[in-house]
């Protein structure tokens, strides 16, 4: 029996709650989900129990249908998670209500818990079936087999006592954050207050005392980190218990997508949270970590043309380079006018460099943009050592420390054949790249023994200046590759990949090509089989400010290469030359175009009409429910206030004028709110009315102006006459940091009581 938990997203017409399916663009979204599996569907506030039937391959899509065994299990989120029979992993209890990149997770079960007790609806009704929270004040008071979390104290410190139902990784998490009370993080301090009570006297917290995740929080996460749950709010069986910023998740409609709305409403954080992922490694001990020194040289090594030297030299322990023949002899005792007087055209830089290299350092295969493999140089450049190999080249010994199959890709190309990457172009790429595949260079990077693997999202932002060749390719200035590289007289150009020609290289690599030009080079039968294959993984280009750029200039060709169907491994895709480099261009099919678009800003570039309906336009608003009512710190209520404001505005105005939920997302006090509306909502209202400032009176209402009756006497003009304006007021915004407190919040409480 395979069981799973599920997200999807509840919609104003819950057309895939109703009609019992799961449909996605992203068919890893489905992750290891097969017909005969159940599944618990989350959805909003409820729960359901579902059977997957039928997986359907549609045109661009997956589609899981599914049999309805129960709905609305009488289950919140933070009940779930607390089920005695589900083993706890940091997927279960964080994933349930956070968004994430699938839409599927497996829930690993405890041996005893049988389909019958699935299917069995009273499972869920009866109280016994959920675990508790206890907290002891010594080890001795440890009750044996019990499915409950128990935390106890021992030598004044908190542990958490091993249990089989929990994930052997997550005790490799647990922090004792308890001596970190009071320093900031509210959420976390409450369950903390919580478990520090039980130093004294056994304590049992029920899932509505202290939720499982909120434990989670408190125990299992750094104190300086974000909240797991952004807030909380009345507890009780019917509720979800736990709001987070990213629970509406957002899904795509098609291959390429627009988020639009007004200023503030979470476009840009929902796309990030629903989307992105930096997924993190855990190395276990006996792992190997690769610490690499800093201070060493880092060499750029080309293996011949297209690589082609890369597999042989893979193979062995030696590396060098062609223009380092063994006919130059020593290369310490070569001289520039040796050089010149052979007259092949070689550069003597190029050719002497070689002899700088010493022992300790590393040695970076990379072939073009492909990032080949790193080696340890394990003796210094020495000439009778140097021409003792099978190659017509000087070599130098070394030790592999890593070679990636498939390579991992750079920024930018390299046209040299040899030279220093410390602190060049590439530099800060190459160290991504590495700390990515478990190499580390200073000892506190290992603390927590995790490495961050790859990202599956590029972010860029457009303007004004944005231009076709920042976006697909271009002909830049070639700049020095490392500080200690001569300038030459001479300006150089270079081919330079523009962003969503990366991200296209990145696309086919999750597709299981080295890059596009590999993917280019394969039949369309083969490419349509290995896009369309179950788990290939989705690369998104996030386009923040979508309309500030010229759109059309910008895009060119690609207006028509980004349809559903154009695309490669499409029915009818299309394949294209590049302008500038005369090389074969196409847009995978796994990748995804997500822009996001502020409708009050006026200022922007239209968007042209064949660029429209090649995207689909989703609206985000701004949403009052996800301001608390009442704080203990504050006194006033977030959500009816964003609601006038905002029916004003929209009165005034329009809907694309009015203000975003997130300004308010982490006021907490008078303080926090005063720098919110001083230095956020006042600002924007002086651009939306043009420094009107009765007109913003009318928002905020007349106790935030300073309003002057005296009267002006004109200088007499004739024929002009000026009676109505001697008497005419003057509307003046007050300094809000000047407030009391008590004189800004009944301002404030005024504007929606």
């Amino acid at each position: 029996m395979n069981l799973f938990f599920g997200k999807i997203k509840s919609t104003p017409d819950d057309r895939q709650i109703n009609g019992n399916f799961y449909e996605t663009l992203s068919p890893a979204k489905l992750g290891e989900l097969q017909p005969g599996d159940y599944a618990f569907i989350i959805s909003g506030q409820n729960v359901h129990l579902w059977k997957a039937k039928n997986r359907l391959e549609l045109s661009g899509s997956s589609k899981m249908e599914f049999e309805v065994i129960h709905s609305n299990l009488p289950v919140s989120s933070k009940k779930f998670i607390a089920f005695k029979y589900f083993r706890l992993d940091s997927s279960l209890i964080v994933l349930t209500v956070r968004q994430s990149p699938k839409a599927f997770y497996p829930i690993h079960t405890l041996q005893n818990f049988t389909e019958n007790l699935l299917l069995d609806k009273s499972t869920y009704k009866n109280e016994d079936n959920f675990r508790n929270i206890t907290i002891l004040p010594n080890e001795a008071m440890l009750e044996t087999g019990s499915y409950n979390v128990q935390l106890y104290f021992k030598d004044g410190k908190l542990n958490l006592q091993h249990a089989p139902f929990f994930d052997p990784e997550m005790y490799l998490h647990f922090i004792d954050n308890l001596s970190k009370r009071g320093s900031g993080r509210l959420q976390k301090d409450k369950a903390l207050l919580q478990i520090e009570l039980g130093r004294i006297n056994k304590i049992v917290y029920g899932y509505n005392e202290m939720s499982i995740m909120r434990m989670y929080d408190a125990l299992f996460n750094d104190y300086g980190n974000s909240d797991v749950v952004i807030k909380e709010e009345s507890i009780s069986d019917s509720s979800e218990g736990f709001i987070t910023s990213g629970e509406d998740s957002f899904e795509l409609n098609s291959f390429n997508q627009i988020f639009y709305g007004p200023p503030g409403t979470g476009k840009t954080y929902g796309v990030i949270k629903s989307f992105c992922v930096e997924e993190e490694t855990i190395f276990k001990a006996g792992q190997q970590r690769i610490k690499l020194a800093m201070n060493k040289s880092f060499w750029h090594l080309a293996p011949g043309r297209h690589g082609y030297l890369w597999s042989e030299l893979k193979k062995g322990n030696v590396l060098g380079y062609e223009w380092s023949g063994k006919d130059w002899g020593d290369l310490k005792e070569l001289t520039p006018k040796e050089v010149e007087d052979e007259d092949e055209g070689g550069s003597f830089q190029l050719i002497s460099y070689f002899r700088e290299v010493k022992k300790g350092d590393y040695i970076c295969v990379i072939s073009g943009k492909k990032f080949l493999g790193i080696a340890e140089v394990v003796e210094s450049y020495n000439f009778e050592t140097a021409k003792k190999n099978s190659f017509n080249f000087q070599t130098v010994p070394v030790k592999w420390l890593k070679q990636f199959d498939p390579p991992f890709l750079l920024n930018t190309s390299q046209t040299k054949t040899f030279v220093r990457l410390n602190n060049g172009q590439r530099w800060n790429s190459l160290l991504l790249i590495l700390r990515e595949n478990g190499f580390y260079f200073n000892d506190d990077e290992i603390i927590e023994n995790k490495v961050t693997k790859p990202k599956n999202y590029t972010f860029i932002t457009f303007h004004q200046s944005f231009s076709y060749e920042d976006f697909i390719q271009g002909i830049k200035p070639a700049l020095p590759e490392s500080d200690e590289e001569q300038p030459t007289s001479d300006l150089q150009y270079q081919l330079v990949p523009g962003i969503f020609f990366q991200a296209c290289d990145k696309a086919a690599q999750l597709a299981g090509y080295n890059d596009l030009q590999d993917c280019l080079s394969d039949q369309k039968k083969n490419r349509q089989s290995k896009f369309k294959k179950e788990g290939v993984l989705e690369y998104y280009l996030i386009i923040d400010e979508f309309n500030r750029g010229n759109v059309a200039s910008i895009f060119g060709e690609l207006i028509t290469l980004i349809e559903d169907d154009k695309r490669l491994g499409a029915d009818n895709e299309i394949v294209l030359e590049l302008p500038y480099s005369k090389t074969l261009f196409g847009v995978p099919f796994n990748l995804r175009i997500i822009g996001t678009m502020n409708t009050a800003d006026r200022s922007i570039e239209a968007l042209d009409t064949a660029l429209r309906r090649r995207f689909s336009f989703e609206e985000v608003i701004a949403n009052p429910l996800e301001l608390p009512e009442l704080q203990e710190t504050l006194s006033v209520n977030l959500r009816t206030l964003l609601t006038s404001l905002n029916a004003r505005l929209e009165k005034l105005l329009s809907r694309d004028h009015t203000i975003g939920h997130a300004f308010f997302l982490n006021v907490n006090n008078p303080e926090s709110l005063k720098r919110v509306i001083a230095n956020k909502i006042i600002p924007l209202l002086q651009e939306y009315f043009y420094g009107d400032p009765g007109k913003i009176g009318l928002v905020i209402g007349e106790k935030f102006l300073d309003i002057s009756m005296n009267k002006t006497v004109f200088m007499k003009v004739a024929y002009y006459e000026a009676t109505d304006l001697e008497e005419k007021p003057i509307y003046n915004l007050k300094n809000i940091g000047l407030m009391k407190d008590e004189d800004f919040l009944t301002a404030i409480k005024a504007i929606y009581e």
